[in-house]
């Protein structure tokens, strides 16, 4: 059976539940998501998708996630980047998110991080590199994976922070994976009101988790512990790399073609 809108909505604890489920149905080599058929996608595309949960996950192609929960589609909202972060392209994130709380009705956002995880590890040896090499130039980044490690370096300095100095690297990117998760909760409660306010009101739950890609198993982490501060906090109306960009609505004109052509070179010129 596929989740449509027909289906009633299911409460943040039972979204999680779900999910717990079907992570012990996957790691125990006892999936039961069956093959979609036609009828299924009929009533997918018919009746229309009310996913139980939202989940930000890894790009990473050992952690696919509709697999990792043994769920049909219909079943999970799914984002996914290298990093499992909110550090570039947020607009979109948070956007996409604010979508499927508010039109599709999830009550469960889940961000998952993992273990062993290329994009932390490289943001872990980018920090170091660049702590190492204090008092020089920084060199800007070169390229856009460039620009993503240096976002991400931050919740390595974090880590390192809790942990101490002189910590093995390996441990230090352990801890920033699990930075990382919150940092990306934060976010999402730092820029977008509205995700904000269904928290504020019950109807949505934001939780952290870390897939173990050595034995299958999610490790499920809860709230964000600053929460409670974040959300008596004024939260900003847009991400921060929509700030200071107009807007466009109906109220705009029509722009000549050539005008068009012209933004878009700029912009990627920028």
């Amino acid at each position: 059976k596929v989740r449509t809108t027909a289906d009633a909505s299911i409460p943040p604890h039972e979204a999680l539940k779900l999910l717990k489920q079907g992570n012990a149905r996957f790691q125990n080599g006892e999936p039961t998501a069956a093959q979609t058929d036609e009828i299924m996608r009929k009533e997918l595309v018919d009746m229309g998708q009310a996913p139980h949960t939202a989940i930000i996950g890894c790009a990473d192609s050992r952690a696919p996630l509709e697999t990792i929960f043994d769920a049909m589609p219909g079943d999970l909202f799914v984002l996914r980047n290298a990093g499992n972060t909110c550090t570039h392209a947020e607009g979109s994130m948070v956007g996409s998110l604010e979508f499927c709380c508010g039109k599709l009705g999830s009550k469960l956002i889940l961000v998952m991080g993992h273990t062993k995880c290329g994009a932390i590890a490289g943001a872990t040896a980018t920090y170091l590199a660049n702590k190492g090499a204090e008092g020089k130039a920084m060199k800007s980044a070169g390229s856009a994976l460039e620009g993503l490690l240096v976002g991400l370096s931050g919740v390595a300095k974090q880590a390192e922070e809790e942990l101490g100095c002189g910590v093995d690297q390996d441990e230090l990117v352990s801890l920033s994976v699990r930075v990382n998760v919150f940092n990306s909760i934060d976010f999402l409660l730092k820029y977008s009101p509205s995700l904000k306010e269904l928290v504020k009101n019950g109807n949505l739950e934001i939780q952290g988790g870390i897939y173990h890609l050595e034995t299958g198993r999610v490790e499920f982490l809860g709230r964000s512990p600053r929460q409670a501060e974040l959300l008596r906090s004024e939260s900003a109306s847009v991400p921060p790399s929509l700030q200071a960009l107009p807007i466009r609505t109906t109220t705009d004109g029509p722009l000549p073609s050539n005008e068009a052509l012209k933004l878009l070179k700029e912009g990627n010129a920028r």
